[in-house]
């Protein structure tokens, strides 16, 4: 019995991570976390792993052991964990597919401003007059799906910094900053908190043959650059107001994104220095940009 099958329990938040860890326990390959509601979670505390109230875990298993005996292994494990959960009796069978393929198929060109935005391996012809942006999806967050990051890229489009230095800070998947260098930056800078974030922006970078430096916060430069884009959140965007305000040279420009339409006023007022364009909103969210005052 070697194809792979599912089993999903429902869990609460207190009950997650331990789970999480008697499935793997129980040899599954992967478990994947599922909201079992309607409960979105926009904003979770920096080092807080996000959980929905209520959670299904799907356990992903691909061995020889009849189901019978990865179930009793879990009851087993639930019991000892006194977890009062009900097993079903039988896994459930997943049909088998070429699991690289189904991926790289997810990831299918988009056109986002003046961007074609692709992954390195399509070979789908360039529509005319774009920008190509090659950008390889991984374990960073920034493919250039969500609204907020489609919000920056049409910034830059419309404002190309041609000859000019970027900070692209909380780069992720270093998306902004490498659309940044395919329109002409000078020099590019990335920093983020996350060493993934950093691996990711360099090979992406690369893949569009840039070179981007990337560093940690605790690496943050004293220097200043034309232009500062800021794809993060509310509460980092008011908390970094004065680290983000002295990175931008005076006449510089800054680019904020991940906020709500609700708090971009709040956002705003932690930044008197600027002065601020008018609001650009798409699905709730809202793009912030202005200039630092000489």
């Amino acid at each position: 019995m070697t194809g792979f099958r599912q089993l999903t329990v429902l869990a609460t938040g207190d009950q997650v991570e331990l789970l999480e860890e008697l499935f793997f326990l129980a040899d599954a390959q992967a478990v994947t976390l599922v909201d079992d509601g309607n409960s979105p979670i926009f904003e979770p505390p920096v080092g807080c792993h996000p959980i929905w109230p209520r959670t299904q875990l799907q356990g992903l298993f691909h061995d020889q052991r009849p189901d019978a005996e990865i179930l009793g292994d879990l009851a087993t494990y639930f019991q000892r964990a006194n977890i009062l959960i009900e097993l079903p009796k039988e896994l459930t069978p997943v049909p088998d597919q070429d699991w690289v393929r189904v991926s790289l198929d997810q990831f299918q060109p988009i056109k986002i401003g003046g961007f074609w935005v692709k992954p390195s391996w399509n070979e789908d012809p360039t529509p005319q007059g774009l920008t190509i942006l090659n950008l390889d999806p991984g374990l960073a967050f920034g493919t250039g799906m969500h609204p907020t990051t489609q919000l920056c890229l049409e910034w830059l489009s419309a404002n190309p910094p041609s000859s000019e230095t970027v900070m692209d800070f909380g780069c992720g998947s270093g998306i902004l900053g490498v659309a940044a260098g395919c329109l002409g930056a000078s020099q590019i800078t990335g920093l983020d908190i996350d060493p993934q974030a950093l691996i990711a922006t360099e090979h992406n970078a690369s893949l569009n043959h840039l070179v981007v430096e990337t560093l940690r916060p605790d690496q943050t430069p004293d220097r200043t650059f034309d232009v500062v884009v800021a794809n993060i959140l509310a509460n980092p965007l008011i908390e970094l107001a004065n680290t983000l305000t002295q990175l931008i040279r005076p006449g510089g420009k800054i680019v904020m994104a991940g906020l709500l339409e609700e708090q971009a006023d709040q956002v705003r007022a932690a930044y008197p220095a600027i002065t601020f364009d008018d609001d650009q909103s798409r699905e709730g969210w809202t793009l912030l940009s202005g200039i630092k005052i000489e």
